[in-house]
């Protein structure tokens, strides 16, 4: 796991960075502000948040449709992660 934490190594100013020039539609310097400190974070976080959406869609397409029972939320995460991890 030693490997792995030159990609975590990042300080808040540079995400927060990344995360306003990325605002920029077409901006050409992206790349070169994110070539020196890639990071894992970005791409962590992007699948995690489409995996729950996925599955809160589903949940509530479920409730829609009238299926009503506790813990529907649930069967949706493992289905919505096999999507994602067919991307």
């Amino acid at each position: 796991m030693e490997w792995l934490r030159q990609y975590f190594n990042i300080k808040t100013s540079d995400i927060l960075k990344r995360v306003g020039f990325s605002l920029i539609p077409f901006y050409p310097n992206f790349f070169q502000i994110t070539e020196g400190s890639p990071d894992i974070y970005g791409p962590f976080w992007i699948y995690t948040t489409l995996i729950f959406v996925i599955a809160a869609a589903g949940s509530m397409s479920s409730f829609f449709n009238g299926v009503k029972h506790a813990g529907f939320f649930q069967e949706f995460v493992p289905i919505s992660a096999a999507i994602v991890s067919k991307i």
